[in-house]
């Protein structure tokens, strides 16, 4: 075969555009913050990469722990999964940092088992072992004891949001929501997945802590990712939508931290009721990225 005759091989490029909004407060409208910032960038076949926690903030999605009342039951529990099983077991097996034994070792046990209680109710058992972010219920970059709930019918909140968008701007876009809890994928394997939150992309599988335990207990079979929590607009295959969701994961960065201690620390705050509303106005965040593919002619 002549060299005229190769056949042209392509590869698909990635760009990410990234700006700064304000805080997403209850009540934000979503489509029309999204249309402000990235209208000029935003063509068919652009991803809208959006975390899932902030438009559940945003849709008013978020539960006051305080109002949880614990129990000895649920104190003891709490104490023998967080302090036992991963603050003296799975930590040292895993390697965590010092910033993961401090949560699961130092928080009050009356607040770790309010939020167990509370993630028990939404994710049952299977959830409740996870050391923290359970049922993908989330306490951080939010003031006092407020938590952000995992979006119930996220897939139909996506596709609401795609609608909207596309409405206002007449492109096809996809959205896509993603959260910060881990998914493992077999290296081996591309059409599944296991997450340790509920997901409602196809192929991943929900496993709650148990999930969390696999994945890092046989850490060389798996590619570790933040986890695709809802996709609408046309299909990628999983593979490409978790490499699209860690690499805007990186983008959209922490806010005010990765954790409650972390955040309480940036804050210096020294209790979670000291944390305001106004306080989240502190750091600029990053609730939506834009995502556009491309192909690019591969070099011989």
């Amino acid at each position: 075969m002549t060299g005229n005759n190769r056949t042209k091989r392509y590869m698909i490029r990635l760009r990410i555009f990234k700006r700064p909004f304000n805080y997403w407060y209850p009540n934000t409208d979503i489509v029309q913050e999204i249309v402000k910032k990235y209208k000029d960038v935003l063509t068919n076949g652009s991803i809208i990469v959006l975390s899932e926690k902030a438009v559940s903030i945003a849709l008013g999605n978020i539960y006051d722990e305080s109002l949880v009342k614990s129990d000895s039951i649920t104190k003891y529990a709490t104490q023998l999964v967080n302090k036992y099983l991963w603050g003296r077991i799975l930590y040292r097996l895993f390697r965590h940092g010092e910033e993961f034994l401090q949560i699961v070792m130092n928080v009050p046990v009356e607040f770790l088992a309010s939020h167990k209680k509370l993630a028990l109710r939404y994710g049952g058992l299977i959830h409740f072992i996870k050391p923290f972010s359970e049922a993908g219920i989330d306490a951080t970059n939010l003031p006092y004891f407020y938590v952000s709930l995992p979006l119930r019918n996220a897939d139909k909140i996506a596709e609401e949001i795609r609608n909207d968008t596309i409405r206002k701007l007449g492109k096809d876009i996809a959205i896509l929501l993603v959260d910060t809890d881990r998914t493992f994928k077999p290296k081996k394997v591309s059409c599944i997945a296991i997450s340790t939150r509920p997901s409602y992309v196809e192929g991943i599988i929900d496993l709650g802590g148990l999930g969390y335990i696999i994945g890092r207990t046989f850490k060389s079979m798996f590619s570790e990712y933040p986890t695709p929590v809802a996709y609408r607009g046309i299909w990628l295959g999983l593979p490409r939508i978790l490499k699209i969701t860690k690499l805007a994961d990186r983008a959209m960065g922490h806010g005010l931290g990765r954790t409650v201690i972390e955040m309480l620390k940036r804050l210096k705050k020294k209790s979670f009721e000291k944390v305001t509303w106004s306080d989240m106005r502190r750091i600029k965040h990053y609730p939506a990225v834009i995502v556009t593919i491309s192909p690019m002619l591969c070099k011989d």
